[in-house]
């Protein structure tokens, strides 16, 4: 088996990553990269579950995934497919060209997609660099309730009224009827393990 196809192999690339973050906040911001986690990790967190609404990323499991290689992959994967979007996207924009839309309209906004899209990349980077690698260790132990919520093939619902409440259960992949809630979180495990790892931060650091 080839070395990259081992969890291990990612593991140590997360190791890696971490004490490159340290060495680099401590040399240029003489400050420790898991004090500066901690204190904005919270906020971090939730800002990535507020972006899970907007970008439905819980689609993609491997994003809370135990094993460092799914992990790892699963982002790398993430991003990419996000880049392509961005191009695709690029290119609906010169068929609007091509159709005698106003030029300066154009103009205004090939170059707010331009920076929106170095924007992207750049945050993509500090995401994977700066976030991915500490935040695998969160999931690890923080991300059971998604990883087996995501694993369930049957999700339970619940419809209620004044007097009484009714419960039922459904296969996964069967659509909710009207007027019943889905009490699991199978649909948003990933949003669901952002905002606890938001919460057990926040709850860190008003102890610290």
């Amino acid at each position: 088996m080839k070395i990259h196809q081992r969890g291990w192999f990612y593991f140590l690339v997360i190791l890696a990553l971490i004490a490159l973050d340290q060495f680099v906040f401590n040399f240029f911001f003489k400050l420790s990269y898991f004090e500066w986690y901690l204190k904005n990790g919270s906020l971090i967190s939730t800002g990535a579950a507020l972006v899970t609404f907007a970008w439905d990323v819980n689609k993609n499991p491997g994003l809370i995934s135990a094993n460092p290689r799914q992990y790892c992959g699963a982002y790398f994967q993430l991003i990419g497919a996000q880049l392509l979007a961005f191009g695709t996207s690029g290119k609906s924009n010169q068929r609007r060209q091509a159709e005698g839309e106003s030029g300066l309209l154009l103009l205004l906004d090939s170059l707010q997609f331009i920076v929106f899209g170095i924007l992207l990349i750049l945050l993509s980077a500090v995401w994977i660099i700066m976030i991915v690698p500490i935040q695998y260790f969160l999931i690890l132990f923080l991300g059971g309730p998604g990883r087996i919520y995501s694993n369930s093939p049957i999700r339970l619902l619940a419809k209620f009224d004044s007097t009484r409440l009714e419960t039922k259960e459904i296969p996964r992949e069967e659509k909710k009827p009207e007027n019943w809630m889905d009490l699991s979180i199978a649909n948003k495990p990933v949003t669901f393990t952002y905002a606890l790892i938001a919460l057990a931060l926040a709850v860190v650091k008003f102890f610290l």
